[in-house]
């Protein structure tokens, strides 16, 4: 892929993580049982605020097992 193509991916991907629908989104518990343990992007939306953050990890349940920083 060259640079614009991966740009453009890039771009694809971030417009459909911000504009999701809340109500699409995956809802949290506290024990983040509902979480996968795969490596993901992932973001954190409030309901009313919008987007708050996009990471990337190598185990989604346990990044959010061990706190982050947008709570």
């Amino acid at each position: 892929m060259n640079d614009a193509a991966t740009q453009e991916h890039a771009q694809k991907i971030l417009d459909t993580i911000a504009f999701m629908p809340f109500e699409q989104c995956q809802p949290l518990n506290r024990k983040f049982n509902n979480i996968p343990a795969l490596p993901g992007i992932y973001a954190i939306r409030h309901k009313t605020d919008g987007l708050l953050y996009i990471g990337k990890t190598k185990n989604l349940r346990s990044r959010f097992n061990g706190g982050h920083k947008a709570f």
